[in-house]
């Protein structure tokens, strides 16, 4: 692991996530193709590189927050989003709902055998991976379908042409990235959805009716609802909730208002109602938070298993 990250933890199997390691079979420059598919929310990801290595993700349901650089790039459904080589990055905001995919892809100028292609089209490949003209750039079907397409060759044992299967969808998705990032469809960084986004985030406090924030958003409320399930993966209710329980959480560690003062700052009918929410959605109470506590692991944090990305 050291040698493809800095971290200071595995890319570790679980409920909610799948890592693969295609080297056993015949793609060494792939040591990490991966799924995630969030049930709960998830803590941010430290700043952290990987050497000779260009990170590759792709969005499908939800978004999520890389900084990179001294920048901020909302990555959201259906976008690709590329680290380079020994970039320094953190990524933040994995919600509950997020699904992505992802793969680290070992660049190394002095392999001549990359991807075991001729000599001149390795090299080509490598530099066009790494002159990429966008790092956050609008993807395709095709894109997510590719990825798709690795998993489950991935998941076919008894096919013999297995490897050479990975490495054909392997090549195809990497020519489709690099033509995506060369059709400068640059993802717009504020849109009307997500500057409600935004400002729900920010003043969780206030009430937000569907049909007010379908008008601010210029679109039909069922058209409104179904876009910002699949930017959010929450009906605009339960993601205000969230909102107020994540800034209940920050006031309750960081300040010394009483809890009944937080409840009412925050738009809840009682103190008592404040408390019930809380702890169904954190596993803690206000007081235990505000004491320092955790709350119990949950259960897709404890699991070692696998989990099979849609197909």
């Amino acid at each position: 692991m050291n040698a493809i990250s800095n971290l200071r933890f595995d890319y570790m199997n679980t409920s909610e996530r799948r890592v693969l390691d295609l080297a056993p079979l015949g793609l060494p420059a792939v040591p990490m193709l991966g799924y995630c598919n969030y049930r709960n929310p998830r803590p941010d990801v430290p700043e952290h590189w990987h050497p000779a290595c260009l990170e590759i993700h792709t969005c499908v349901r939800n978004a999520l927050t890389f900084g990179c650089n001294g920048r901020t790039y909302r990555v959201s459904p259906g976008d690709v989003f590329v680290n380079f080589p020994g970039e320094r990055h953190t990524v933040s905001e994995h919600p509950k709902g997020l699904i992505l995919y992802w793969l680290i892809l070992r660049i190394d100028p002095s392999d001549e055998t990359f991807l075991q292609l001729p000599t001149s089209e390795a090299r080509a490949l490598r530099l066009a991976l790494l002159h990429l003209p966008h790092r956050h750039f609008r993807g395709n079907d095709r894109i997510k379908r590719l990825f798709q397409l690795l998993h489950m060759v991935h998941d076919e044992p008894a096919n013999r042409l297995r490897p050479l299967r990975l490495r054909t969808a392997l090549l195809d998705l990497l020519l489709e990235i690099t033509d995506a990032a060369n059709a400068h469809t640059v993802p717009v960084s504020e849109t009307r959805l997500e500057a409600l986004l935004r400002d729900i985030q920010n003043h969780p406090e206030n009430e937000y009716a569907v049909d007010d924030l379908a008008h601010r958003a210029g679109m039909a409320p069922a058209h409104f609802i179904t876009r910002f399930r699949m930017l959010t993966g929450l009906p605009p209710r339960q993601y205000l909730l969230d909102c107020r329980i994540r800034a209940a959480r920050e006031l309750l560690q960081t300040t010394a208002l009483p809890v009944t003062e937080i409840a009412m700052r925050l738009g809840f009918c009682s103190s008592q109602h404040f408390a019930n929410l809380f702890k169904r959605h954190t596993g803690i109470t206000p007081r235990a938070c505000r004491q320092g506590r955790s709350g119990p692991l949950r259960t897709s944090d404890r699991d070692d298993g696998q989990s099979a990305p849609d197909r």
